[in-house]
């Protein structure tokens, strides 16, 4: 007969190095405590008779606030995140001009640059007929396709290319234009 199966490989004769588990020096260690399912957040079973009437009428309520809340989620999915109460009209109007207030802003750096010296009257000339309002177009045309567009359903929104084109292509030397006259009238 065979030592070994009856008290596992602690028992065997001859080899006190071999145990079942290996020490670690602290043999007085507590063992993990249980949690009660009422702590873990379970909820507790109910008491008494359930009447499937109310468990019934209970569930047609919950069945009906969760539709109402997926019907919220899906009308706020349909609307863009750049500016959601606005019309794409309107929405695209303020993005045009805020491109091309950033464009004016940056032609009266450039203008001021060429008052000093700094930069030529053709750069000037070339970066207020052409390079800005571009730049201001494209940067607003993006971020309409970026973020003018709901994030379900509805196809590319409106972006107004003729109306960009007006407002940058014409606002921003007009803007420069009125700056020059505002400067000569100051003098």
């Amino acid at each position: 007969p065979s030592t070994v199966g009856v008290g596992g490989a602690a028992a065997a004769p001859g080899r006190s190095e071999v145990g079942a588990y290996p020490q670690t020096g602290q043999t007085d260690r507590a063992l993990p405590v249980a949690v009660s399912a009422t702590e873990a957040g379970v909820p507790a079973q109910r008491a008494g008779a359930v009447d499937p009437a109310t468990e019934l009428e209970l569930a047609r309520r919950w069945a009906d606030e969760a539709d109402r809340y997926a019907q919220q989620a899906e009308m706020l999915a349909q609307r863009p995140a750049l500016l959601p109460g606005w019309s794409p009209m309107a929405r695209a109007v303020a993005v045009y001009l805020g491109f091309s207030g950033v464009a004016v802003v940056l032609m009266l750096i450039l203008g001021l640059a060429s008052d000093v010296g700094v930069v030529g009257l053709g750069t000037v000339v070339a970066w207020m007929c052409a390079g800005l309002p571009a730049v201001a177009l494209i940067g607003a045309w993006l971020v309409l396709g970026k973020w003018g567009r709901p994030a379900s359903g509805a196809a590319t929104p409106p972006r107004y290319p003729l109306l960009g084109f007006l407002l940058c292509f014409v606002a921003v030397p007009l803007a420069y234009c009125g700056y020059l006259v505002l400067v000569r009238l100051l003098r």
